[in-house]
Order: structure tokens, then C-alpha cells, then sequence
């Protein structure tokens, strides 16, 4: 594979990882506006859950992934050797 081939692969790739990551992002900030997620079981009982735990560490994880990618994407693109 030639070079310019890859470093295309590259930016492509990462650009979907980059749009993917977003749309996690959006989606998590939409379930830290629910206060509980309500589950009816089989016996008539309700049981209660707040989503607002996990729903951070998925945010933080998915800011994590961003930065991430971004940045090895631009290192990756500012390389003078890689021309």
C-alpha cells in the first residue's frame, strides 16, 4: 500500500471516528436529561433506576475517544516525514 493510499485510509477512518464518537456524545447528553428510567416487571412491581451514573462515564469515555483520535489525526497529518 502507497503511502498517500494509507494516509487517505487514515483521514477517512478517523473522520468516522470522529462523526461516531459525536453522535455517542449527543446521545449520552440525551440520557443525562432522564431523572430515573422506570422498568415494570412480571410480578406487577416497578423497579426504578437513575441512568445518570453510568451515563457520565460513558460522556467522559467518549470525550476521552475524541481527543484521542483528534489528536493522532492531526499528528498524523502535521508529520513532515509521512509526505
Amino acid at each position: 500500500m502507497s503511502v498517500n493510499n494509507e494516509k487517505r485510509w487514515t483521514i477517512v477512518l478517523s473522520i468516522g471516528l470522529i462523526g461516531f464518537n459525536v453522535l455517542s456524545i449527543y446521545l449520552v447528553i440525551q440520557l443525562l436529561g432522564y431523572d430515573e428510567i422506570l422498568n415494570y416487571l412480571a410480578n406487577g412491581s416497578i423497579e426504578r433506576e437513575s441512568p445518570k451514573g453510568l451515563a457520565w462515564l460513558l460522556f467522559i469515555n467518549g470525550m476521552c475517544n475524541l481527543l484521542y483520535v483528534v489528536v493522532v489525526l492531526m499528528a498524523r497529518l502535521m508529520d513532515p516525514d509521512k509526505d
